[in-house]
């Protein structure tokens, strides 16, 4: 099947109310199980690859090695660079044959995140590839983010900026914190779903979920129904 980018998925899952997976590609075995999952339940895929958590795989093996799994399996799978934060960077992912990339420019001042996203979605447009941006703190590890982001609202995305962010930057899809950390969640977690119902009224594409690892299953239904559309999983609790 051909490759597909994230926003060929992302569009008709935020029409119909469903979540898709994005799983982070630490290896090849990895990519092989997640696909023959996808595959078995006949369900879309969104493959990513970070290179802040395997630093040890080069770029230039892993991209090239997701795009050609990507393209061989039997339903849709994108691949997406994940919290790129240079477009050097960016611009090599894309050379190398990835559908998606996500700029993440959360810590930048606000200005300086839309006109950096904007640069970003106008090089991978021009090529058809989706974007992704971030808008809003998503902290982490969630072994100390967790003590440290619970109830500082500062970090959270902004239902007002989120709209005016999409507009003026023409992402396919923002990445939002609404009390979601990356990592293990050593509490219980306190995911302001106000918020995200809120985000979502405001703006016309989907919606990104980082830190979306080793909850209840009741409360992916409920993070879905409120507006997510991409769940991105790693670690499961153990």
């Amino acid at each position: 099947m051909p490759l597909v980018g994230i926003k060929e998925i992302l569009v008709e899952a935020r029409s119909r109310r469903y979540g898709v997976l994005s799983l982070l590609a630490g290896n090849l075995e990895m990519v092989i199980g997640q696909i023959r999952a996808a595959e078995e339940l006949r369900a879309p895929l969104i493959l990513a690859f970070s290179q802040e958590l395997t630093p040890q795989v080069p770029l230039e093996l892993a991209m090239p090695c997701l795009v050609r799994a990507a393209s061989m399996a039997d339903v849709p799978v994108a691949t997406i660079l994940d919290h790129g934060r240079d477009l050097e960077t960016i611009v090599r992912a894309i050379h190398l044959g990835t559908s998606s990339v996500m700029f993440d420019g959360s810590l930048l001042p606000y200005e300086e995140n839309v006109r950096c996203t904007r640069e970003v979605v106008r090089i991978a447009h021009a090529v058809g590839v989706s974007v992704e941006a971030e808008l809003g703190t998503i902290v982490g590890s969630a072994g100390s983010a967790n003590s440290e982001a619970k109830g500082v609202d500062s970090l959270f995305t902004d239902p007002d900026l989120a709209a005016d962010f999409v507009q003026r930057t023409d992402v396919d899809a923002l990445a939002i914190s609404f009390g979601n950390v990356h990592g293990r969640y050593q509490d219980n977690p306190s995911l302001d779903l106000c918020r995200l119902r809120a985000i979502r009224s405001r703006v016309d594409v989907p919606l990104s979920m980082h830190g979306a690892s080793g909850l209840v299953d009741s409360l992916y239904r409920e993070i879905v129904a409120s507006g997510i559309s991409k769940v991105c999983y790693y670690t499961a609790a153990g």
